[in-house]
């Protein structure tokens, strides 16, 4: 299902049906999928991620999966430019929607999860990064750290032991992308930056969108249409290492629903 319309003709096999809200119940009966995929839906309230975690518990069969992929608002590593930008956006939200859910999302759905009765939760954080290599730029700490391998070899170690000492397994896409053994490629690393953007701005940033960049300010600048307008932003991101938290989870429907017993 989608919250809007489909731009391209839909191959044989699909069905493509629109669904205005989250909060709306779905179109299926109960017990109609094997597996319901839940992923990226626009920033909404905490009721409405509620409802639709129900509904997807009632039209998936008796165990059945539910997988989850979504971005948190906030980021990781972030610098004054990037919080800033988050702050004013989360403004807009609020005054756009009172009630929307300004929490982390990824926090909020596990907990709620478990509330609606799903079982056998499997999930892990994924550190997407922000922005891949601006023009120009150079990475001074991957230069550093070859220049030493035991500070390398430190990290290594110490990221392994935060690993263990954590129940949530997390990894990034930015060690992945850099990590001697793997291609380097600064194209990959850009591309997965550019689609963390994207669904980031779709999920968020579309709920209270910037004025369009086609007016122009008081001071006769033009008005960006998205934070990710703002080259100074980028490159912030990128030499912070900023990433995107990204939850994948899945969850399953029990077998046999759980039975309510009242003591006398």
């Amino acid at each position: 299902m989608s919250q809007g319309g489909t731009p391209y003709q839909s191959l044989p096999n699909h069905r493509h049906i629109h669904h205005p809200s989250i909060s709306a119940p779905f179109p299926f009966p109960r017990g109609f999928f094997a597996a319901v995929g839940f992923r990226f839906p626009k920033a909404s309230s905490e009721a409405a991620y509620r409802a639709a975690l129900s509904e997807c518990k009632r039209v998936l069969r008796p165990g059945g999966f539910l997988e989850i992929a979504m971005l948190d608002i906030d980021m990781l590593n972030m610098g004054n430019r990037a919080r800033r930008a988050v702050r004013e956006l989360k403004m807009r939200m609020q005054a756009a929607d009172k009630n929307i859910c300004l929490k982390p999302v990824s926090d909020t759905i596990q907990r709620l999860l478990g509330r609606r009765g799903f079982e056998n939760l499997n999930r892990c954080v994924v550190g997407v990064p922000a922005a891949g290599r601006i023009p120009g730029s150079r990475d001074e700490s991957s230069e550093r750290e070859q220049a030493s391998p035991s500070a390398s070899k430190r990290r290594s170690v110490k990221s392994s032991n935060e690993e263990k000492d954590s129940g949530l397994t997390s990894m990034s896409f930015t060690d992945l992308l850099q990590s001697p053994s793997a291609t380097n490629d600064e194209g990959i690393t850009k591309m997965v930056a550019k689609v963390g953007r994207w669904w980031y701005s779709s999920c968020y940033e579309a709920v209270a969108p910037l004025p369009s960049s086609s007016s122009s300010s008081v001071d006769g600048r033009a008005r960006r249409s998205s934070l990710w307008d703002d080259e100074a932003l980028l490159h912030e991101c990128e030499k912070r290492q900023t990433s995107f938290r990204l939850l994948i989870a899945y969850a399953q429907k029990p077998m046999v629903a759980a039975r309510r017993t009242v003591s006398l």
